[in-house]
């Protein structure tokens, strides 16, 4: 199996536009081989990279004048670097907007204060990343490959639509039971009653959204999961984690990628042999959940940092086996 095989199976998922999402440790070449991955896909139909990783080398790869917007790279081939700090301001101040509507109370304070709190938040850079991922689903293309932010950054992204649903069914168990006692006290005084409780209607609007987001994340056909490793024992550590936390969100990883292996008589003769023959073994002995190809990507002579050269690297990859 080679990449071309991966793309393959990629094609015959139904889901349109179809996710590809790449994960791995930072500095495993994920850019690379998402760039890899797109390109090849682009010749199925219309395909978009998107980067996620804050790191940009997106920009740098493939020559982008500026992130935060989509080009044209080749025949069906765009790309687009993402903008964490842009989209930060965007949401800040649509969440102030939000809690000025659903909690009038808070115009007596400092809605800028809020807001802050908002931005410097526990998770909200997640939050940020997660509503990108939901926005496309819903873009015209064929084919989107997302190059994701490091391994941890990337699960928790992923985890949020399962744990938000937890928490607001709480919340609207909650709140339900605030808005009957409110009623009730209501119709005891006489008081007019109002027919709709604006907090309820984004509770039960939210509880939808998560729950159709974290089914199209754990739909093969939909979605799927290309994970990358270098042959050495953390990326291949964050390989077999990651494998186990998709598992436990329903999803299924269709490819791992061993980026960078040395020929092994010059991996002998580096003295490394040994570590990238057991990383190698760890990867063969993975059992994935349905189809999962494993493949292998040779150390190129020059670093694939452009399209013509991804494109020169792409012959380096190989069905992965004990032999290499």
């Amino acid at each position: 199996m080679t990449l071309s095989h991966l793309v393959n199976i990629i094609e015959s998922r139904r889901g349109r536009p179809h996710l590809v999402i790449v994960i791995g440790k930072g500095g495993v070449g994920k850019t690379t081989v998402s760039i890899m991955l797109a390109d090849l896909l682009s010749k199925k139909g219309k395909t978009l990279i998107v980067s996620l990783d804050q790191a940009k080398h997106l920009l740098k790869y493939l020559s982008l004048p500026k992130p935060h917007k989509e080009y044209r790279i080749d025949t069906n081939l765009y790309a687009m670097q993402f903008d964490l700090e842009k989209e930060a301001s965007k949401f800040t101040g649509e969440y102030s907007r939000l809690l000025k509507q659903i909690m009038p109370g808070l115009k007596v304070l400092n809605i800028e204060n809020a807001a802050d709190t908002i931005r410097n938040s526990p998770g909200f850079e997640e939050e940020i990343y997660l509503r990108y991922l939901e926005d496309l689903y819903k873009k015209d293309y064929e084919y989107i490959v997302v190059d994701t932010p490091p391994t941890g950054v990337t699960l928790r992204i992923l985890s949020l639509p399962r744990n938000y649903m937890f928490w607001i069914t709480s919340l609207i168990d909650l709140r339900s039971k605030i808005v009957s006692l409110k009623y009730s006290i209501s119709r005891v005084l006489g008081e007019k009653i109002e027919p709709k409780d604006p907090v309820l209607d984004k509770l039960y609007e939210l509880e939808e959204r998560y729950k159709v987001l974290s089914e199209r994340l754990a739909d093969s056909d939909k979605t799927s999961y290309v994970l990358v490793a270098t042959p050495e024992p953390l990326p291949v550590y964050e390989v077999e984690k990651t494998l186990e936390q998709l598992k436990n969100l329903g999803a299924s990883v269709t490819g791992i990628v061993v980026n960078r292996i040395i020929d092994r008589n010059l991996a002998t003769k580096l003295g490394i042999e040994k570590v990238q023959d057991e990383s190698i073994k760890r990867i063969l002995g993975i059992r994935c959940i349905g189809e999962c190809v494993k493949i292998g990507i040779r150390m190129a002579k020059n670093p694939p940092d452009t399209l013509e050269k991804a494109r020169e690297a792409l012959v380096g990859s190989f069905p992965l086996t004990d032999t290499y």
